[in-house]
């Protein structure tokens, strides 16, 4: 209502406090479900708040506002917090529990129907309890930065993210909105907002549309149409403000599902033909992939084509995995009936380079329970799990799920994508390709050939290179462009 007045600062104050109310309200929350429930249906609020500070000419407020946003859904999706611990956080995360336990159990007692208001000592076991959890907050944000922001909102600055930023490179962050979208052009040393007039519903559509032409191979001059009014859309507004050829960008909503690499300008280029591309869940991860993937052996582990019965059978899978074998010393290749779950557990936390060519599920309605497919067997049912994977305190440089759909996951109006990709950088890798739908099985092996032969230039210009390639002899987007590099 004040901002329809013309009273904007007046609004982005109450903007401000009611996003603070909602955060404080969701702290108190003992329950995870309710916790999320509770965000989840608030997320207008945080996008009347960016707006808002736009319209005040704070962009770097209005980003702000956008992470926030982005930033609890997920971890509240996760359901119980005790599985978010590994090695040295695991004693934070106990804690963390007995603190939240103590306080509900405070505040119950405050709220006794039996009485009218409140004890003092009621009062006093409140105050007290929440004091002692903030305490506690602050001695884990000096302890682990990423494990406190599973604890709580931790906020990420426009200048955080810039000097975070390599020369050379652009971030990309978009925001959809009912009505229109918002990106944010980030580099160490400028920041652009750029409002693109397309609305939610409409951009649903043609994701869908794009999505599904390439699924089911269509013709590529089909396809190409499509992709084009793609790039029109949502890059060709803010490709002036874009300096250098490496771009990192961090989706929002359906543009989770978008393979940007396929996007074509209309001179006939694919967007991966000029950029190197990656991407990320939120622009605050970056802060907590800089101290991942140390610590780990000189070995590897590829592991391609399980024994999950002749219907599943994936005959390029196994000369993938062998491949790569080929190419990385002192690894360890499991195939066929040695690719079973208890073996890749044993040796996945010491792997400095993970490669899985196998089957993967995807579950939409329960996110957790997404996994790979292995054989089972020795106490273990055959699923690595998204749950599971959130456990592991991995060290590898580098995770490849040459596999189906490895990149999806159940997008929650918060933004998170819950999925293998996001608990592969939670369990301790900087880097992971994904994929982001059923991929052809030779032309897969054909890809990876060439992303490890150009391994030595990193892997995200690899995969561009790779891509490159491929499509030279696989030309439909199909073959290709579902394959995303995700982190740093």
């Amino acid at each position: 209502m004040l901002g329809a007045l013309g009273r904007t600062d007046e609004a982005l104050a109450s903007a401000r406090e009611a996003t603070r109310h909602i955060e404080d309200v969701r702290g108190e929350l003992g329950e995870s479900g309710q916790r999320s429930g509770f965000l989840e249906d608030k997320q207008a609020i945080y996008q009347r708040a960016v707006r808002l500070a736009l319209e005040a000419r704070r962009p770097d407020e209005a980003f702000a506002f956008a992470e926030r946003s982005r930033s609890r859904a997920f971890l509240d999706l996760l359901g119980n917090q005790t599985m978010l611990s590994k090695g040295k956080t695991r004693a934070l995360v106990d804690e963390e529990v007995q603190l939240r336990a103590r306080l509900a159990e405070a505040q119950a007692q405050s709220q006794d129907v039996g009485e009218e208001s409140p004890s003092d000592t009621a009062r006093v076991l409140v105050e007290t309890a929440s004091r002692d959890y903030r305490a506690f907050l602050e001695r884990v944000r000096k302890e682990s930065v990423e494990q406190a922001s599973l604890m709580r909102v931790e906020p990420v600055t426009l200048t955080e993210i810039q000097a975070l930023l390599p020369e050379g490179t652009t971030l990309l962050e978009y925001l959809t909105g009912r009505d229109d979208t918002v990106v944010w052009v980030i580099d160490r040393h400028r920041a652009e907002v750029v409002r693109l007039p397309v609305d939610y519903q409409t951009l649903l559509g043609q994701v869908r549309q794009f999505r599904g032409a390439i699924a089911n191979q269509a013709p590529l001059r089909d396809v190409q149409t499509r992709a084009t009014a793609l790039y029109r859309r949502l890059f060709e507004p803010a490709r002036g403000e874009i300096r250098g050829t490496r771009l990192v960008i961090v989706p929002h909503g359906v543009l989770h599902y978008l393979p940007f690499g396929a996007l074509r300008s209309p001179d006939g280029r694919w967007l991966v033909e000029d950029f190197a591309l990656a991407t990320l869940p939120s622009a605050s991860v970056l802060r907590y992939l800089g101290d991942k993937g140390t610590g780990a052996t000189d070995r590897a582990l590829a592991v391609g084509n399980p024994d999950l019965g002749p219907g599943l059978a994936l005959r390029w899978a196994e000369r993938e995995a062998r491949m790569v074998g080929q190419h990385t010393p002192n690894a360890t290749v499991l195939v066929k009936e040695d690719a079973t779950e208890a073996e890749i557990k044993n040796r996945l936390e010491a792997a400095r380079l993970i490669h899985f060519a196998t089957h993967a599920e995807v579950n939409e309605s329960d996110p957790l329970s997404s996994a790979l497919l292995l054989v089972p067997g020795a106490g273990q049912d055959g699923r690595l799990e998204v749950r599971e994977l959130f456990g592991l305190d991995l060290h590898a440089r580098l995770v490849v799920l040459s596999a189906c759909e490895t990149g999806l996951g159940k997008l929650s109006r918060g933004d998170e994508l819950v999925g293998l990709q996001r608990a592969f950088l939670y369990a301790g890798t900087p880097a992971v390709v994904t994929t982001l739908w059923k991929v052809d099985d030779r032309a897969s092996y054909e890809l990876m050939r060439v992303f490890y032969d150009r391994l030595n230039a990193g892997p995200v210009e690899a995969l561009r290179q790779a891509q490159a390639e491929t499509m030279r002899a696989f030309p439909h987007p199909f073959a290709w462009a579902g394959f995303v590099f995700t982190g740093n």
